[in-house]
């Protein structure tokens, strides 16, 4: 697997695999290389991108502050530098609002997209919580809120059970830009009010999937995001949180395996 820059040098990504292309979308504080596990099993039957988000990673740093629209920006011109007319979208947390408002804006470019662990229309108590966590990350440091995270993020069977994948994700948060990280994290505290409306411009195939027990990501939000967007389903994984690519990286793999050779085949037959 080789490590690549866009045209202008402004994005690190990473594919394998060939085939119809995949893109997959990390989360907040993270970096494309939450994706192992995916990258590994559906780089078999496709050809699979993952990339650093802006302000994340080996991808540019710029000053803040960032919007939704930035990210869409981003993404846009990783399909124009690997030539793509078209790919699946799979994102993450907040990459998955950064897919889904890609998808709003570029419907013609969107083969199918999953939703995993992602946010929608939080409540006013669910908006101050994370809103208190950003103006925290802001004053007292990034490396302020990580332990709570790791804390709300996996179960603590996993943690006690694999320290060392638990650590390479406290690693990966650490090692974040301070300015960026905020600026980043303000966005993905913001954008699913952002987009919530227009979720039913989304015409795509959407699997939209979260964990149980993810506090932030509730199963409530996922029901509330298959209302809105048309040809959507919606699948729960019992007693997982909210690192659901990773506790849960075998099912959540042969679903995706599953639903992508379903959408791909509706697209053929369109």
């Amino acid at each position: 697997m080789k490590q690549y820059l866009n045209y202008d040098r402004s994005t690190r990504y990473i594919e394998e695999g060939q085939g119809v292309p995949i893109i997959l979308i990390h989360g907040v504080g993270l970096d494309l290389n939450m994706w192992h596990k995916q990258m590994k099993s559906l780089s078999s039957k496709y050809r699979v991108i993952c990339y650093d988000m802006l302000g994340h990673g080996r991808s540019a740093c710029p000053p803040g502050p960032y919007t939704l629209d930035h990210f869409v920006k981003q993404l846009d011109d990783l399909f124009s530098s690997l030539n793509l007319s078209e790919a699946h979208l799979v994102g993450f947390s907040m990459g998955g609002l950064v897919a889904q408002a890609y998808a709003i804006s570029h419907p013609n470019k969107v083969s199918s997209l999953s939703i995993i662990s992602s946010v929608a229309k939080r409540s006013n108590e669910q908006r101050k919580g994370v809103l208190e966590r950003v103006e925290k990350v802001e004053k007292e440091g990034h490396k302020s809120t990580i332990e709570a995270a790791i804390k709300r993020w996996f179960n603590q069977t996993f943690i006690e059970e694999n320290p060392g994948v638990v650590d390479q994700i406290q690693k990966c948060l650490e090692n974040n830009q301070p300015d960026a990280y905020a600026a980043a994290y303000r966005v993905f505290a913001t954008a699913d009010e952002e987009i919530y409306e227009q979720l039913t411009q989304i015409k795509c195939q959407t699997l939209i999937v979260t964990g149980e027990l993810d506090y932030g990501s509730t199963p409530a939000m996922a029901e509330l995001m298959a209302k809105e967007i048309p040809h959507s389903e919606v699948v729960i994984f019992q007693e997982i949180r909210h690192m659901l690519p990773i506790e849960a990286a075998e099912s959540l793999n042969q679903l995706l395996l599953s639903q992508l050779s379903k959408f791909t085949e509706k697209e053929m037959t369109k």
